[in-house]
């Protein structure tokens, strides 16, 4: 085998979903797994473990009958629920910034198994765009949820938005933050692939608190970001 081809091979191998047994553990990485219902990618980091199906068997899928065992998508992030107080706090930022955006990320610690929010250093910022530099690290640092603000406009994902999603993350965005409160969107990245994710106040309109309801509109947060942080 070309050198090339066994490296591209080993940072991101193929294994088979066993029929009679368990999937194998895998080390921090990311790798295909084949199964009799469909084509699955799975990545595993510090914060991470995530078994995502690309293409399901069926008509539309596969087409080919395949011998192995079946796999099912599950995600979990080892930190468990994502902090309320962390976006609550990323929230209050991005407001004291308006009209313009901002940016920050939930930083995560491997040996404190924590996140942290760390608030990113404006280099150019305006209403619709800006451009920071990343807060400082320690080694057993890395960054696991990145988020920033669209000002008074709707939460979306932008064009830029996609081109600069690329790596292992979750990111979030938030629009609207001069009312009472502010729209969303979370999404997994997966270089270049994107799960959508609920995000803090994803709800029914009917179930919408007013601004003038604070414990109820907590506790639905906490309900969601237990949710986000559960669903796979």
């Amino acid at each position: 085998m070309d050198p090339r081809d066994a490296a591209l091979q080993a940072s991101c191998p193929v294994v088979i979903a066993p029929r009679f047994g368990a999937l194998p553990d895998m080390s921090p990485g990311q790798r295909l797994v084949v199964a009799a219902n469909g084509l699955f990618v799975q990545v595993k980091l510090d914060w991470l473990d995530c078994l995502h199906c690309l293409a399901s068997q069926g008509p539309q899928g596969l087409g080919l009958p395949l011998p192995y065992g079946e796999a099912a998508e599950r995600l979990s992030f080892s930190f468990g629920v994502l902090p309320i107080r962390l976006i609550e706090r990323f929230v209050e930022a991005g407001r004291r910034a308006l009209p313009n955006e901002a940016a920050g990320a939930l930083i995560f610690s491997r040996s404190g198994k924590t996140l942290r929010l760390a608030l990113c250093e404006a280099v150019r910022c305006s209403p619709t765009r800006i451009e920071y530099r990343v807060a400082a690290m320690a080694e057993d640092e890395t960054i696991a949820v990145d988020l920033h603000t669209h000002g008074r406009l709707g939460a979306f994902w932008s064009s830029e938005d996609d081109r600069d999603d690329r790596g292992i993350k979750v990111a979030g965005v938030f629009g609207r933050l001069h009312e009472a409160r502010p729209d969303a969107c979370f999404r997994l990245v997966i270089n270049g692939l994107y799960r959508p994710l609920p995000h803090p106040w994803e709800t029914s309109a009917t179930d919408r608190p007013s601004a003038q309801e604070p414990a109820v509109e907590r506790r639905l947060l906490q309900r969601l970001l237990a949710r986000w942080s559960a669903r796979g």
